[in-house]
């Protein structure tokens, strides 16, 4: 199925109370494994009674805003949970001698069929298109010819999420159409403009984990690659946040020893840390002022 990019916001689905103005967003970066706190944190503004009239992530935030637009409730977000407590690096990145051979050869476009990840995004943990959400959901991805964000907003939802984790190198990229596109993350990690474009004026940045100050930097490929896309990618943060025009609210973010973005080792300290470090932080006077995000794949 051809996934649709919309050209125009989607018309506003009401007035926040308690803000008093515009719309509410959360925007969720992403991060593979290192997103795994944005459940803790989802659960955390829900029970502080922070709702959202719209959701958009790139890559593993894709992932977790269009499941939690599908079903935002408690019992969906235990779902959610579940999920995370259960993945496996064999279930996003399993290798395979033949797609490592096609890859090295010049025959393939990844070292790691998507094949595996499609199965568990059809699980019913997201609704088949993107507009049946109980919530407006978006799913940022990037253009593999320009290289330039593209909101995805329509459409099926296996397919956009497969697209918005499709880390270069590692996944082929996706096509629709004519078009083929690559993870979100890349061109827009945290998808701040695409939410005020959407017709947010209020936006909750829920981070994917950081490294620890303490972290040895990791050996190998993916590591490198991963630490290096992430230090381009902090000043895209930067420069992004910088270009807000409405009220920006950066949850706090918690810290990982991983150094790599399929490393599931510490999924539950990560959401039980997200959910503690957000609701201190909710429980005090949401403060306004924009922090910086450190930026991850």
């Amino acid at each position: 199925m051809t996934l649709v990019a919309l050209p125009h916001p989607a018309e506003p689905a009401g007035i926040r109370a308690d803000q008093g103005f515009g719309r509410v967003a959360f925007v969720l970066q992403g991060g593979g494994a290192l997103a795994a706190p944005q459940v803790g944190m989802l659960r955390a503004l829900g029970e502080a009674g922070v709702t959202a009239d719209l959701v958009i992530g790139s890559s593993a935030g894709a992932l977790n805003a269009v499941a939690f637009a599908t079903d935002p409730s408690p019992a969906g977000l235990h779902r959610l949970g579940s999920l995370w407590l259960g993945l496996r690096r064999k279930q996003v990145a399993r290798f395979s001698v033949r797609t490592v051979a096609g890859a090295l050869s010049g025959r393939g476009d990844g070292l790691l069929s998507s094949a595996a990840m499609s199965t568990l995004l059809g699980s019913g943990v997201v609704v088949p298109l993107l507009e049946q959400a109980a919530l407006p959901a978006h799913v940022v991805v990037t253009d593999f010819s320009s290289g330039e964000p593209v909101v995805l907003s329509q459409g099926d939802s296996v397919t956009a999420l497969l697209a918005s984790s499709a880390f270069p190198g590692l996944y082929p990229p996706v096509a629709s159409g004519s078009r083929l596109f690559v993870d979100g993350g890349v061109s827009a990690d945290v998808p701040i403009i695409q939410a005020e474009a959407l017709g947010a004026t209020v936006s909750y940045v829920l981070p994917a984990a950081g490294a620890h100050q303490s972290q040895v930097a990791g050996r190998g490929p993916l590591s490198v690659a991963y630490r290096a896309l992430g230090q381009v990618l902090d000043g895209v943060t930067r420069r992004d946040l910088a270009a807000a025009r409405g009220h920006v609210h950066i949850l706090p973010t918690p810290t990982s020893n991983a150094t790599n973005p399929i490393d599931f080792r510490g999924t539950t300290r990560l959401i039980d840390e997200g959910y503690r470090l957000a609701s201190e932080w909710l429980s005090q006077s949401h403060p306004a002022a924009v922090g910086f995000v450190g930026a991850s794949a």
